[in-house]
């Protein structure tokens, strides 16, 4: 076997399960949130989230074995202020780890915090991690 053809086997054969959990989706950007067990690969729709405005996140959720994870829950909070009212937003799942995650709105500038809800796929009664993102509007 020549070296090249040896090298390309090593990389193919090393390449993380991640393979299944692609981290673009789509325009050549998003957003990778890493935990010990999960890894989520998200992107705004629209691009520029506008203060006041609505917008839907899109999602692939994975375990670091590369394998569909469940999203059980989104939160968005600004800690500086009380509560928001906001309903909670829409959890779709697409199938095979994808999510859409509509009705988001940030309501005010600061620093938002989103929570993800995350468990092991299928295991209702599964140990749910809490992994969380910062935004920040102007």
């Amino acid at each position: 076997m020549k070296p090249r053809a040896a090298a390309l086997l090593v990389l193919l054969a090393s390449t993380p399960a991640w393979a299944d959990c692609p981290l673009d989706l789509g325009h050549g950007t998003g957003i990778v949130i890493y935990s010990d067990q999960y890894m989520l690969a998200l992107r705004p729709d629209p691009m520029r989230i506008e203060l006041g405005q609505p917008f839907t996140l899109l999602m692939n959720v994975c375990t670091k074995a590369g394998e569909p994870a469940e999203l059980v829950r989104v939160e968005a909070t600004l800690p500086e202020q009380k509560p928001d009212k906001n309903a909670a937003p829409t959890i779709r799942a697409i199938g095979n780890g994808r999510y859409q995650v509509a009705g988001l709105l940030f309501s005010a500038p600061g620093s938002w915090e989103v929570a993800f809800e995350v468990r092991p796929l299928g295991q209702t009664g599964g140990e749910i991690q809490r992994l969380t993102h910062d935004f920040v509007l102007k």
